[in-house]
């Protein structure tokens, strides 16, 4: 049996994506169609739509961040573990937003001094840690195997010595088959990855709009 709110919802969610779907081809139209203002009329209801979206996104992240404080407050009051690392970011939350609306914005000085000299370095620590993590899952992956690992070495190592002062002194046709790697063998992979994630973007977005997948009622 089917339920008022879902088909309802179902088909709210398709016209607006057909109506915004519309807008983007209409805009590829410098001539008006047969119906006079219907371009102009598929236009001003896809920028309506957008700015809903903008609108849901702005209350959408408003909920986040209650529910953000609601957990951590309850974790701090249960006294559970990892409870102080719950009031470090309560606290590091609230200032940062009573800074930013007391100090006139995200441009003020005394939010740029936060992200200058606070989550700047946090962040240099955090890409530090992960190099680190690279490097050994790096020397991990260089363990020869088989065929496929052996090549994945050579390449990585002419890669490599292709990239430093080093590789040139050693052999300077380094650096022209690193860029033969990267430029031929590596982008055409990096191609195929990229019609790969369009290709699954344009299936899952047809499953949306035909009624397949329906997130918006669950």
């Amino acid at each position: 049996m089917l339920r008022f709110g879902r088909v309802l919802a179902t088909t709210i969610a398709i016209a607006a994506g057909l109506f915004v779907l519309a807008d983007i081809f209409a805009t590829q139209f410098t001539t008006d169609w047969a119906v006079p203002g219907l371009r102009e009329l598929i236009g001003r209801l896809g920028e309506l739509f957008v700015g809903w979206t903008v609108i849901i996104a702005a209350f959408a992240l408003l909920l986040g961040f209650g529910n953000v404080v609601s957990v951590h407050w309850h974790r701090i009051r249960s006294r559970q573990a990892g409870a102080v690392y719950s009031g470090v970011l309560l606290v590091s939350l609230i200032a940062t937003l009573v800074i930013g609306l007391l100090s006139g914005g995200p441009n003020s000085a005394s939010s740029r001094f936060i992200f200058d000299y606070i989550l700047e370095p946090l962040e240099a620590t955090l890409f530090a840690l992960l190099a680190v993590f690279i490097a050994t899952a790096a020397f991990r992956a260089f363990r020869v195997r088989n065929l496929e690992t052996f090549f994945f070495v050579l390449f990585a190592v002419i890669v490599l010595l292709g990239q430093i002062p080093l590789g040139i002194y050693l052999w300077s046709e380094f650096p022209v088959i690193k860029d033969w790697i990267l430029n031929v063998p590596t982008l055409a992979g990096t191609r195929g990855i990229l019609l790969g994630v369009a290709l699954g973007t344009i299936a899952t977005g047809l499953r949306l709009l035909i009624g397949a997948d329906r997130p918006y009622t669950d």
